[in-house]
């Protein structure tokens, strides 16, 4: 924890909430996603043998095998001069000194992590996507599923070519015009954007909804590394949480730790609302669908000690007050919220309009059909209970074949405890891959 003064704290809290964007940076492995996030974060070139991801990267397995395996962000600062702050582990220096900050989502690239990839998509709250191709290969299989899942969840997408330095030219061209062709199919409708010099930067930063662009990198030469910093610095901010501030107090749960000599500590983000330490707080929904009062001990905004938080921070409260089963089931199951509202309703059945992607045809049967369910931070199994109406013309009132493009409206069950969702949030459906995305029509509390 750093002290600093009210006005600083202040200052703090406006960067982090008006001035802050949310990167998600995605793509096949060893496309050098760690090593882009590493080398614009320490402003240093990559040896070639993954200095900079080890700088980054959260577990020893990792550094060892070169692999993302879990979600990591990182704050990247530019001060009003247009550099980028000194690399410094300190959130609350980066926060001070900048005028701009973007946090860089880390996720995993390998097939085997690709569900934790998914919930990092879902929660992250991602303004932009970095999508990273390596360019000595056409796009892979997952290349096709990481940008599938960014436009059907509406995040614009920056086209990154990687390893240009060691890619014969020929080669280069080739993959280019692959994803030019990808980009410009029926499927994703885009026009394809050539960041060559600061004015193409300039032109494309507010076009992102109908252009993407698309840069050619080195992360060891040192080529495109400077225009790939100008234009994620110059992206307009997305998603406006400021907004949500008169709405009831929601501070959607990411991770639980318990810290030794401080207790249980949340991270998450506050997704609606505004909270100041000693109002009353509530965590849940727990087993029984009810919420546990809790005490707040202290709270953090980019490891800034802080009296209030509102929508669009991303924090972390020091709390009290639960019992020990309770942070127990905070540590096994993703979904929990705070609220200040006991009265909050936690749900067993919703009801959403499910738009089918590309890949295999789905059959859905009722009662039987069960896929994992993503909504924001919430993580759950569900299972089919109704299906209201179809676009198919197979199947039958309890039987669906569903295929690409093909929309449904369906009730769920929710398979266990219940969750915290609202009518509006957007839901993925995945079964392996993801097999659709929607958005919750309606919400129950009963089974």
């Amino acid at each position: 924890m750093v002290l600093v003064t009210p006005e600083a704290r202040k200052a703090v809290l406006e960067t982090m909430g008006c001035d802050h964007i949310r990167v998600a940076v995605v793509g096949n492995v060893d496309a050098g996603k760690s090593t882009m996030i590493g080398t614009i974060k320490t402003s240093t070139l990559d040896d070639g043998r993954g200095a900079s991801r080890s700088k980054i990267m959260k577990h020893q397995h990792e550094i060892e095998t070169g692999r993302t395996s879990c979600i990591s962000q990182h704050l990247v600062g530019l001060s009003a001069d247009g550099e980028v702050v000194a690399s410094t582990n300190n959130e609350s220096e980066i926060a001070q000194q900048s005028a701009r900050v973007v946090s860089l989502m880390d996720l995993a690239g390998h097939e085997k992590y690709f569900k934790t990839t998914v919930r990092g998509l879902s929660m992250g709250m991602a303004d932009y996507a970095v999508l990273m191709i390596n360019s000595a290969q056409p796009p892979t299989v997952m290349t096709m599923h990481h940008l599938r899942l960014c436009a059907a969840c509406g995040i614009p997408v920056i086209i990154v070519m990687t390893k240009v330095d060691s890619c014969p030219s020929q080669v280069l061209q080739h993959s280019k015009r692959k994803i030019v062709d990808i980009l410009r199919s029926k499927e994703f409708n885009k026009r394809q954007y050539a960041i060559k010099s600061e004015k193409d930067v300039e032109t494309v930063q507010d076009k992102l909804h109908s252009l993407t662009p698309m840069l050619s990198v080195s992360f060891v030469a040192g080529e495109g590394v400077d225009l790939l910093k100008s234009l994620l610095f110059a992206l307009p901010k997305r998603r406006h949480h400021e907004r949500k501030i008169q709405r009831p107090f929601e501070f959607l749960i990411e991770e639980v730790f318990h810290v030794k000599g401080i207790g249980c500590v949340l991270s998450g983000f506050v997704n609606a609302g505004e909270y100041r330490k000693g109002e009353p707080l509530y965590v849940g929904p727990m087993k029984d669908g009810s919420y546990a009062k809790v005490t707040v001990r202290s709270m953090h905004v980019a490891q800034t000690d802080v009296d209030y938080t509102y929508a669009g921070h991303s924090a972390c409260f020091a709390i009290s007050g639960l019992t020990k089963t309770q942070r127990t089931r905070l540590n096994r199951r993703k979904g929990f919220v705070c609220v200040t509202e006991k009265t909050v309703a936690a749900v067993r059945t919703l009801t959403a309009d499910l738009v089918m992607l590309r890949g295999e045809p789905v059959t859905m049967t009722k009662g039987q059909f069960r896929a994992t369910a993503h909504v924001l931070n919430v993580k759950a199994c569900v299972k089919v209970s109704e299906i209201i109406s179809s676009s198919s013309t197979v199947g039958n009132g309890s039987l669906v074949v569903l295929r690409p493009g093909d929309r449904a409206r369906v009730q769920f069950q929710v398979v266990g405890p219940p969750v915290y969702v609202r009518k509006g949030m957007r839901i993925i459906l995945r079964d392996g891959h993801v097999r659709a995305v929607g958005t919750i029509l309606e919400t129950g509390a009963g089974r």
